[in-house]
């Protein structure tokens, strides 16, 4: 359903090779139509690419990579729903134009999907090319800054700052997500404004992500240990202890917990995984 996808509620992915991928765009059939080559790992897919993909030096001066660069590769007319990431992102442009829109940090007016939608970004439910606005009447208020990104330009889109984009022509786009240096320098900037209100929508989406499963039980009851090596792994750096305490605190005042269960141990000396759910595949109808 294309509605769907375009308010981030619904995709599957599908493993093919990159020759009958653009053998679909060239031709421009159905596949090609509703087919999007996207976070192709360079790394993994492309290596012998890798060195024609330098890191900008403003990265590699002042930043910390934390995942990419990644190829995009996508049909003219593609329209990619609004969303934010929780890294900082450079889009560099290589074959074809897009236009992106940039919204900023107003959760209000974009109307995020319900807490525990699927996927590692928080989705829009309003379609930016044709907004309904007695749905969606707050969107009438958005602030957007837009641009059309030519061949061989870059753009820098702050972390957990929405935008859209749409492929004005049949191309090629790179990205590569990352943060500043230092140990604890991203995440203290994460719980500042303008960040810190979408920062505590997105970790929430994801707690809710694991409530229906098994798991959950043991992540509350070792929440803070969970939520130190969760910040770890997505962000490469080590939270203080007050950043902990704040996000449990979030937590224990979402799901309404005055203290947290005794902790219940497994076998191994970590503590269980929080994980970001639905990567691979979105259900916006299934019910959570």
């Amino acid at each position: 359903n294309v509605e769907d996808y375009r308010v981030g509620k619904a995709y599957s992915i599908r493993r093919d090779t990159f020759s009958k991928y653009c053998q679909d765009l060239t031709k421009g059939n159905a596949r090609a139509r509703s087919s999007y080559l996207a976070v192709a790992s360079m790394q993994q897919a492309f290596p012998q690419l890798l060195s024609d993909v330098p890191l900008p030096t403003y990265l590699q001066d002042y930043g910390k990579l934390h995942l990419g660069p990644y190829m995009w590769v996508a049909l003219k007319g593609h329209y990619e729903f609004c969303h934010f990431d929780p890294d900082d992102n450079f889009l560099v442009m290589i074959r074809g134009r897009k236009q992106v829109r940039l919204f900023g940090t107003d959760l209000s007016s974009l109307y995020p999907n319900p807490l525990g939608s699927h996927g590692k970004t928080v989705q829009s439910q309003v379609n930016c090319d044709s907004p309904d606005l007695q749905k969606f009447p707050n969107f009438a208020n958005a602030q957007c800054e837009y641009c059309i990104l030519e061949p061989g330009e870059m753009l820098f889109i702050p972390a957990f700052f929405w935008h859209q984009v749409n492929a004005l022509d049949t191309g090629i786009s790179l990205n590569m997500f990352y943060g500043d240096p230092g140990e604890n320098s991203f995440i203290s900037k994460m719980f500042r404004p303008p960040y810190q209100e979408h920062f505590f929508y997105w970790f929430l989406n994801i707690m809710e992500q694991n409530k229906a499963h098994t798991s959950f039980p043991k992540i509350i009851s070792r929440l803070p240990e969970v939520v130190k090596h969760f910040f770890l792994k997505q962000w490469h750096e080590t939270p203080t202890v007050e950043q902990v305490d704040r996000v449990v605190q979030l937590a224990m005042e979402h799901f309404k917990l005055d203290t947290l269960p005794s902790p219940i141990l497994g076998e191994g000396k970590f503590p269980p995984v929080l994980k970001i759910r639905g990567l691979l595949h979105r259900d916006g109808n299934k019910t959570k």
